[in-house]
């Protein structure tokens, strides 16, 4: 009997230790220091990345710390705009600072001895210098979506009272910067043919003289400083795409110095509200250090890319990778949607709008917009997990406005698949596009150049729309879940009729695919080609697909986890690779979906196992994650596009977003209560 109370006793200590475990963090900024490397000439970027946030369209980076020519600034500003300009720098330092006292009638410079230190930190940057007897500190952060703003603190260490004063300089060193001088303490810099401009103001005690047409200077007044007193002053940036010159003066001039104090607590508040949300989550993958370190990562890469309504963009969204696909992607924005939801809902449904703003009037979701309509690409669409993403978002802030604005949309969207991508109207979908053209259609798929698409030919179903000779497993997999995921919101506004229709479609479709497109021979999910219904058996990602969707039965999902987890297959290095390793063009170190193990379909897979109780399995590949693929929870490195399935090296886009978007997905959702696929 006392051996007896004494385990219930240590059971119930346990207990009572985990649920403290799983309690507030009181996560704090401070926490989570240099997680990414942002300095010009790291090796994993050498053109120097950089931190932007609240959707702006500019930001800063970080010098080489040794570089006493531009240390005593950031680096930048960096700005984007429309698709084709990318990620370009104003400068390598358009505000430099140098401490300059008063001797006499002369201002003498201070220099600055010894490196720099750099901290990037979650929602803002700082760099520390000495300079002589004084500690200077810089911080840097955004306060809207169009402006930033940088702190400087010059600090006297010394035992004696000194005068000290500043000077501020810069050179626009982009090709066809235009600079001009609005006043004594503020400028404008048009950049690329002047369509997007730059506002910059100084302190009020200050003075600016231009120097040459791209260059400025100014000096601030010097103040009387004790030892141990401080001097603070602040310098505001706002940047305008698609805006022109008065319109950006006035954005900026809504920009108060008296605000400062209020700026960095709103910016204090908002990121540990933000941390907040992700790492107090129960999960036992957020026990671990390193894998809140991946988490936050990913959160910090995510709010880079983040960029706000500008231009023909009436919503604001997430980016793939900034500077490498500067655009909004369709299926980009869905998954990093169903992210956000977890720390950032508004965010996560101003993403979703931002596709569906371009909705033909067909009802067919484009494949990417961008700043200008000009430069959108509507030749395709991409894969419909919309209906999910929508579905995750509505889990998770049970806003039913948002849903009854979704929902007409999304039907819409589901009909038209239906009409242009069913060559023979049997009920199954094929991807394709608006004219004959083959790379439509891989396009459309997501999956580019996939071994499966050798030698499909584009069919004419209508005027304008085309698809492959070839029905899709993961097409017809994602539409199955669709139809139940439209029925549950559906119900969920009290359309019933409608939920009940979309409910038996579903059903009926899930047995098409379980018995047409299901191989019992080799285990596997497979294409099907029109016509003679031969399977195309290539084995790759897209096999999994119907694990994810809930789609297969649990006998063929069984199978599908085996051929996964075969050495033979998948299942060396790490498993999830997008094209099996026997396969004579199984390429891991180039091509899109050749070798390489994505993101997304990881999560697909670890997902699926989930949806069929194969927890061990996916417990055991989401703790390999950081183990395997470079990058993820190691200091500095960026998280990447996608990885070299065999040795885990990082490939092709770096900051990338629906890697972050799923490595937060992975570490949160098992603290999620709502059933990934609603009554299948």
């Amino acid at each position: 009997m006392m051996m007896k109370r004494k385990i219930v006793l240590i059971v119930a200590m346990l207990a009572f230790s985990l649920s403290q475990s799983f309690g507030k963090g009181d996560f704090k900024q401070e926490q989570f220091v240099n997680l990414l490397n942002i300095e010009v000439g790291y090796k994993v970027s050498p053109g120097g990345y950089f931190f932007s946030d609240l959707g702006d369209w500019h930001g800063y980076g970080f010098n080489n710390p040794s570089d006493q020519s531009l240390i005593g600034g950031f680096r930048g500003p960096a700005f984007m705009g429309e698709r084709p300009l990318g990620l370009q720098w104003l400068s390598d330092c358009f505000e430099k600072l140098t401490l300059v006292e008063k001797v006499g009638q002369e201002l003498k410079k201070i220099p600055f001895t010894g490196n720099a230190t750099h901290e990037y930190l979650p929602g803002m940057l700082r760099q520390q210098l000495k300079a002589g007897d004084f500690l200077v500190q810089l911080r840097e952060i955004a306060v809207s979506d169009r402006s930033t703003m940088i702190e400087y603190t010059i600090t006297n260490q010394g035992t004696t009272e000194r005068t000290i004063g500043a000077l501020l300089s810069g050179n626009a060193t982009y090709k066809d910067a235009q600079c001009k001088f609005l006043s004594e303490q503020s400028l404008s810099v048009g950049v690329a043919g002047n369509k997007h401009h730059f506002v910059i103001s100084f302190p009020a005690n200050s003075s600016l003289t231009p120097k040459g047409e791209k260059a400025y200077e100014t000096v601030i007044d010097g103040k009387k400083l004790r030892a141990g007193k401080s001097y603070v002053f602040y310098t505001f940036t706002t940047y305008c795409p698609a805006t022109s010159q008065e319109e950006a003066i006035a954005i900026h001039q809504t920009l108060k110095v008296k605000a400062a104090k209020k700026y960095f607590n709103e910016n204090q508040k908002r990121w540990e509200g933000y941390l907040g949300s992700i790492l107090d989550r129960p999960t036992s993958y957020l026990q671990s250090d390193r894998n809140r370190k991946w988490a936050v990562k990913a959160l910090m890469t995510l709010h880079t890319n983040w960029r706000s309504a500008a231009g023909d963009l009436k919503h604001a969204g997430v980016q793939p990778a900034a500077g490498h696909f500067n655009a909004f992607w369709a299926w980009d924005s869905w998954e990093h949607a169903a992210a956000l939801s977890v720390f950032n809902p508004q965010l996560a449904k101003d993403q979703m709008y931002t596709m569906f703003d371009f909705m033909t009037p067909e009802g067919m979701i484009i494949d990417l917009v961008s700043l200008y309509q000009k430069d959108n690409n509507t030749v395709c669409s991409k894969p419909p997990i919309a209906g999910w993403a929508t579905y995750m978002v509505y889990q998770r802030t049970k806003d039913k406005a948002f849903i009854k604005d979704m929902l007409p949309k999304l039907l819409k969207y589901h009909k038209w698949r239906y009409t242009y991508r069913d060559h023979d109207q049997n009920g199954l979908c094929e991807y394709g596009g608006i004219k004959p053209q083959v790379y439509m259609g891989q396009w459309e798929s997501g999956m580019d150049v996939a071994v499966k698409f050798h030698g499909v030919k584009m069919l004419k179903n209508a005027e304008g729309a085309y698809s492959f000779d070839q029905e899709s497993i993961e097409l017809n997999s994602y539409l199955c879940a669709e139809k139940f995921y439209l029925a549950y919101m559906l119900e969920e506004i009290g359309d019933k009729e409608q939920a009940a229709t979309l409910r038996a479609e579903g059903k009926k479709l899930k047995k098409m695919i379980q018995e047409r497109f299901f191989d019992k021979e080799t285990g596997f999910f497979y294409d099907r080609k029109l016509g003679s219904g031969e399977l195309v058996k290539v084995i790759d990602i897209s096999g999994w697909i119907p694990l994810f969707m809930g789609v297969a039965t649990p006998e063929q999902a069984a199978a599908v986890k085996k051929n996964m987890l075969d050495p033979e297959l998948f299942g060396t290095y790490f498993p999830f690779s997008s094209l099996n390793h026997k396969h004579p063009l199984y390429q891991p170190d180039k091509g899109y979906f050749r070798g390489q193990t994505w993101m997304n379909y990881t999560y697909f897979g670890i997902r699926g196992f989930k949806n069929y109780g194969f927890t061990e399995d996916a417990d055991k590949y989401t703790r390999l994650l950081p183990d395997r693929l470079k990058g993820l929870a190691d200091p500095g490195y960026p998280i990447r596009e996608n990885w070299n399935s065999a040795t885990g090296e990082g490939m092709t886009a770096m900051h990338f977003g629906w890697s972050s978007a799923f490595s937060i997905l992975l570490l949160t959702e098992d603290s999620d209560t709502f059933p990934y696929v609603p009554e299948m």
